[in-house]
């Protein structure tokens, strides 16, 4: 038997890799059980799935510990640290989850597989396809093979492909995150992202508008309360593919609604 932990936001796809590798895994008439778990808030909450493999009948959905645990961000880590073991396969996005995150878990961690999943899909494909990456990093350690997985996609994704073209980046990903695994060095330090960049901070004389893009998922929250709209959404797009938003510091009046409103804590607005 096979556990497997998968942990991210809602809204990174972590529930749709959970239902690709049960159906790889029923195409080979294997058993398996999926048990998804997230917040009320699906989109932009912690995101769980629960996957057991076996050959035999599976008594229980749940396990306490973890033969494979995939983290997709930084607020993966609190979720998933008591699963760790020994023997534990680590696959984590090494390029969003920051090294101030992994060090309380970097004494449990014996195994590690660091696939840097955010930064090759926003320089080759689409920020929303990195779970594919890691889908593919999954997959090798599960020794699926490309066409088992690829099968399992169509069946599961196949509607969702509106074009040959996001079909193809989808299993470019796919397969360029198989690769990644089966290459990966096993000698090499246990490491994420530096501590993250303040993409954005606007300032004048009386305040500092700040933007965190490690917390920030595009929600819209702050453009919809700003009681004088000056803030609004531009181009750049977060983790979650959505557009992030700006703000005109002239228009500003510092009552401080965004930072109120932000549920994740992305925004800082300080008066000087």
């Amino acid at each position: 038997m096979i556990k497997i932990l998968l942990a991210g936001e809602g809204g990174q796809g972590v529930q749709t890799v959970a239902k690709i590798i049960t159906e790889a895994a029923q195409a080979r008439n294997e058993k398996t059980s999926f048990i998804p778990s997230f917040g009320v808030e699906q989109r932009g909450g912690v995101s769980l799935a629960y996957i057991q493999i076996a050959e035999e009948n599976i008594p229980y959905p749940r396990f306490e510990t973890a033969d494979i645990i995939v983290a997709f961000c930084n607020r993966a880590i609190k979720a998933i640290e008591n699963y760790i073991t020994d023997q534990t396969i680590f696959i984590y996005d090494s390029s969003a989850i920051s090294d101030d995150f992994l060090e309380p878990i970097k004494s449990k961690v014996k195994i590690h597989i660091g696939i840097p999943a955010q930064k090759i899909a926003k320089e080759k494909y689409s920020t929303k396809i990195l779970n594919m990456i890691l889908l593919g990093a999954l997959a090798h350690q599960l020794k699926f093979n490309l066409e088992e997985v690829k099968s399992a996609t169509h069946k599961t994704l196949g509607d969702k492909f509106k074009t040959e073209e996001v079909e193809k980046m989808n299993l470019d990903a796919l397969a360029e995150g198989l690769t990644l695994s089966e290459n990966f060095d096993s000698k090499s330090e246990f490491v994420g992202s530096g501590k993250p960049e303040i993409k954005l901070e606007f300032s004048d004389d009386k305040k500092t508008w700040t933007r965190f893009p490690e917390h920030c998922k595009g929600c819209g929250l702050c453009v919809f309360r700003c009681p004088v709209k000056a803030i609004q959404f531009k181009k750049e797009v977060g983790f979650l593919g959505n557009p992030l938003p700006e703000v005109d510091i002239e228009k500003c009046i510092a009552c401080g609604m965004c930072q109120r409103t932000c549920p994740d804590g992305a925004i800082r607005l300080e008066k000087k």
